[in-house]
């Protein structure tokens, strides 16, 4: 190290050995066909690094390791020399796997976090959704059955809900190897509050003849009975205690369950506020719902409130509008305070209009009668709407069923509408005619 002594200025110079640039060093690389998965995630999978030589070996490499993650359908890739002559840009094109599924793990001794966070350090970049190959199957079967040092071989398969009603969506399930039995029976105790001739039913008719696990029969619990007891006011009924045994029953296969209700105390409605969206039509969204304060919380009610504000939102333009309430549960007065929020999404408009079955006198009516809606706010129930007014008004002879449909296009935040006109007469008779003039 030197140092120079200036007029009101000392300066250090380090020296240090100089180090030679990388050969044709990259500058640049730009990620081409990603919608899931950002850039950031695909070039650190990739292994590339900006002022690394540009070689194609090394985009090859690349190239390898992301197809071995199983996120991708196809990699490629390109590299040229940049404009500035300094160094090379390069691009990776990637398709990704269309079909992704959430995971879940069951009957594995350790907490969820604890083995996604160990998937997450074995640089299994994907996340929460994972495709449905062998290759990723395989690295993630191998890593659980790791974790367990080999004494528990871990099999993940994908799980579809074996009846239309039943609750929840397709997963891959990792899980210990080996068949489970079915549920065959199912026995409730500690209940009070609802009928047995409601309870059973109504969680049998999703459990009898499913594979057995206390984790499933929980989801089912969840989705089945929850909202029964919640109807009720019952916000913390619980499920302390679920056994399976081999069934007694003579010549029945599989298992019976045993459930124990802890059904928990009435909760009463307490304040209601709107936030967000909804912060600004707090009294018309009261008189929307009409939920009933200081009464038993109803959440079969409240559940219907919220729906009807999304479909509010939704009438004005907001399709993808949805509506939440967040609970504040006081144990000690046995009250629950909502905060109701609503997420918008965005705002599609009117955009074209098709009329089909009609002559040349006649659409130019319906247009007409339609009016200049194209850039306004779309209601979903206008199209159906909008025919029956058509109906009523008696404009046609022979008038017979009509139909409307929409598509919506997401990019460009539109809906075109097509309504059709059918006469009534059979087929080959004549076009609808126009009853009164416009």
């Amino acid at each position: 190290m030197r140092v120079w002594i200036l007029p009101g200025l000392i300066a250090l110079s380090l020296l240090a050995p100089a180090q030679s640039p990388a050969p044709n060093p990259l500058k640049s690389l730009t990620i081409e066909g990603n919608r899931r998965f950002t850039a950031a995630q695909i070039v650190a999978a990739s292994g590339l690094k900006l002022g690394d030589s540009v070689t194609k070996e090394a985009f090859d490499a690349a190239r390898t390791r992301l197809m071995d993650t199983g996120a991708f359908e196809s990699v490629g890739y390109g590299f040229q020399p940049n404009a500035a002559l300094t160094g090379f840009e390069g691009t990776l094109t990637v398709a990704e796997v269309g079909a992704m599924y959430p995971y879940r793990f069951e009957d594995l001794a350790a907490s969820d976090e604890t083995l996604r966070e160990m998937l997450r350090t074995q640089g299994f970049f994907l996340g929460d959704v994972i495709p449905l190959t062998g290759s990723v199957l395989s690295r993630y079967n191998r890593a659980l059955s790791r974790f367990f040092d080999g004494k528990v071989e871990v099999v993940g398969r994908l799980v579809i809900p074996e009846k239309t009603d039943q609750p929840g969506e397709p997963a891959i399930v990792f899980r210990p190897a080996g068949e489970r039995p079915r549920i065959s029976q199912i026995h409730f105790t500690g209940f009070e509050a609802l009928p047995s001739k409601v309870l059973f039913p109504t969680f049998a008719d999703a459990a009898v003849g499913t594979e057995y696990s206390e984790a499933a029969v929980r989801r089912l619990l969840d989705a089945r009975i929850v909202p029964l007891y919640e109807a009720k006011g019952r916000l913390r009924v619980a499920f302390p205690k679920i056994t399976a045994e081999p069934t007694q029953e003579p010549e029945v296969a599989g298992v019976a369950v045993a459930v124990t209700i802890h059904e928990g105390p009435v909760y009463t409605l307490g304040a209601v506020r709107f936030a967000g969206a909804a912060a600004g039509q707090s009294r018309e969204l009261e008189r929307l719902v009409q939920w009933r304060k200081e009464e038993t919380a109803n959440f079969d009610e409240i559940n219907a409130g919220l729906k009807s504000i999304a479909k509010r939102f939704q009438s004005r333009g907001y399709l993808h509008a949805a509506a939440r309430a967040g609970r504040s549960i006081d144990d000690q007065e046995h009250t629950v305070d909502l905060v109701v929020t609503v997420d918008e999404g965005a705002l599609f408009t009117y955009g074209k209009l098709e009329v089909r079955g009609l002559d040349l006198i006649g659409e130019p009516a319906i247009r007409k009668m339609w009016g200049a809606k194209e850039g306004k706010p779309f209601d979903p129930d206008e199209p159906n709407a909008f025919l029956k007014e058509v109906r009523d008004a008696l404009m046609f002879d022979n008038l017979g069923p009509t139909s409307s449909e929409t598509k919506v296009n997401e990019d460009a935040k539109t809906v075109d509408v097509t309504l059709t006109f059918s006469p009534s007469k059979p087929a080959g008779a004549d076009r609808q005619k126009l009853r009164q003039p416009f």
